[in-house]
């Protein structure tokens, strides 16, 4: 489940073109940026499976001319109610095209040294609309078929930011995220209303000043099992210009949160 999470939090980091009135377009100005979140235990598991957790994600995020790329670090550390420890490290690093067909990645996550999930693959798709597909070469050399209006996670924060700019509320969405068969998913998301613009004062979000933004809820459902349930949800603070604020991950059993800690704005790549 953590490896889904590096992959959702970096959906900060797209670019799309904005409807705006009657048949203008206006393109998206995101930031590439590096952002730091500190993680803590949300709500413990009932179970004891999970009574406590800290962490830490850092992720950086880059236009790179030809499409985005997205590096990410993951560490935490959760002890259960028998005082045993579990300690995760997952990296993923990521490429997507501007125009949202192209898509490569690399996930790994180490748990208590060894590691547990390993997949590196590319996807493509005909703008979503007749489906693609995904090729593995780890853990193993596979093949598997993407259905109609599939879009990968930079895509998705694209039509994220786009509802958000024309008030839409509701937002389903059908993404595949690279983390093995079971990575492909039915999104349900929701739009609040927008946040008051961040003051020039306000620590952390101070890059941010005057930046709109919106209250951001996702659920997660996985495609090929059908379950009504989400497997998982996330919360998050997104801004126009790509960035996330501080972030809370549901799996059901227990959640987490991510406190937004540092903030850099990068230089953009001359293209």
């Amino acid at each position: 489940m953590l490896l889904r999470f590096l992959v959702l939090a970096g959906l900060a980091a797209a670019g799309s073109l904005v409807a705006v009135g009657a048949g203008a377009i206006e393109p998206l100005k995101l930031a590439s940026h590096r952002a730091v979140y500190e993680l803590t235990l949300d709500r413990p598991d009932p179970s004891g499976s999970v009574v406590s957790l800290r962490g830490r994600l850092v992720m950086e995020f880059q236009n790179v001319c030809d499409g985005y790329t997205l590096n990410q670090r993951i560490h935490t550390e959760m002890t259960n109610d028998e005082d045993n420890d579990l300690i995760s490290d997952f990296t993923t690093t990521s490429w997507e095209s501007h125009d949202g067909r192209r898509f490569r990645f690399s996930l790994k996550n180490d748990i208590n040294g060894e590691t547990e999930e390993e997949y590196i693959g590319s996807a493509d798709t005909d703008a979503g609309l007749k489906g693609g597909h995904a090729r593995f070469t780890k853990p193993k050399s596979k093949h598997m078929v993407l259905p109609p209006r599939t879009v990968f996670p930079n895509e998705h924060l694209e039509t994220l930011i786009r509802g958000a700019m024309a008030g839409q509320l509701m937002l389903p969405v059908r993404v595949f995220d690279g983390s093995g068969d079971d990575g492909l998913y039915e999104t349900g998301g929701y739009i609040g209303k927008p946040f008051e613009p961040v003051n020039a004062s306000e620590g952390v979000l101070k890059p941010l000043a005057g930046v709109r933004s919106w209250p951001v809820h996702i659920a997660y459902f996985p495609l090929l099992t059908k379950a009504e349930t989400p497997e998982y949800q996330i919360s998050f603070r997104l801004f126009a210009n790509g960035v996330s604020g501080d972030l809370v991950l549901d799996y059901g059993d227990y959640a987490m949160k991510g406190t937004l800690t540092r903030l850099d704005l990068l230089p953009e790549h001359g293209c």
